[in-house]
């Protein structure tokens, strides 16, 4: 809550300090359980991004109803969902290239390449059939669906290093809209 990050902030003044503190109290968990995260309801991830935001006006001193979008966006932080994203399609990525283990490679599928289709792509994933509503978080179901969104150009690139930059660059001009 709000009320333990500042009892624990108590000897912390530096804006970088408390940066760090939200960091590792904050994001690391939504990063660590993003991909349970995937499948939350909206008014779920509402209440994750309101702890962000209480985070945010942590770190710069700010009042309870002050409006925290800028406050985070000079701090590049990604909202809650786009953080989700994030990780969602980094860990697809690394699926897709090898670089993630087999039983989580082995629940993607590219879509097969047909001759009559005008969107042909390979870069396209195909998408797990939802059987159960519950089910719409699995990484076989979320991930599909988080991929496709992504621009070709960015499913295609080379290096791993190049996607998370290119990555967090996208999610940052398409959540702050710049």
């Amino acid at each position: 809550s709000d009320h333990a990050i500042y009892r624990l902030s108590s000897g912390i003044n530096a804006e970088y300090g408390k940066i760090k503190l939200v960091n590792s109290l904050v994001h690391s968990l939504t990063d660590y359980c993003s991909g349970l995260l995937a499948g939350l309801l909206s008014k779920d991830l509402d209440r994750l991004q309101k702890v962000q935001n209480s985070a945010v006006r942590f770190v710069f001193g700010q009042r309870q109803y002050r409006g925290t979008t800028a406050l985070r966006r000079s701090l590049h932080f990604l909202p809650v969902r786009s953080r989700i994203e994030f990780k969602l399609c980094l860990l697809t990525y690394k699926s897709l290239n090898g670089l993630a283990p087999k039983y989580l490679t082995n629940l993607l599928h590219r879509r097969p390449l047909t001759s009559n289709r005008l969107d042909d792509d390979p870069t396209y994933l195909v998408k797990s059939i939802i059987k159960y509503v519950p089910n719409r978080g699995a990484f076989s179901v979320a991930a599909p669906a988080a991929w496709n969104k992504l621009p070709k150009n960015l499913r295609e690139c080379p290096t791993l290093e190049m996607f998370k930059t290119y990555l967090k660059t996208f999610l940052f001009s398409k959540a702050y809209e710049c």
